[in-house]
């Protein structure tokens, strides 16, 4: 999958926190604004530009359902 296939289908804030710099990141949106996608497509483009190995990456997400 190329770059930019990776983020073509993200809208200027999803885009944003997708290519914020490698670090802690804090995801934090209202139901249904794709928290989830912006979640997995960042730990795919942090790990497509080797900002980071597998080693380096922890996921946390939850629902109150």
């Amino acid at each position: 999958m190329s770059m930019n296939s990776l983020l073509d289908h993200l809208n200027a804030p999803q885009l944003a926190a997708v290519t914020l710099p490698p670090a802690h990141a804090l995801i934090l949106a209202g139901a249904g604004s794709g928290k989830t996608r912006v979640l997995t497509t960042r730990i795919a483009w942090l790990l497509s530009t080797g900002q980071v190995g597998p080693q380096g990456v922890l996921a946390v997400t939850f629902t109150n359902k």
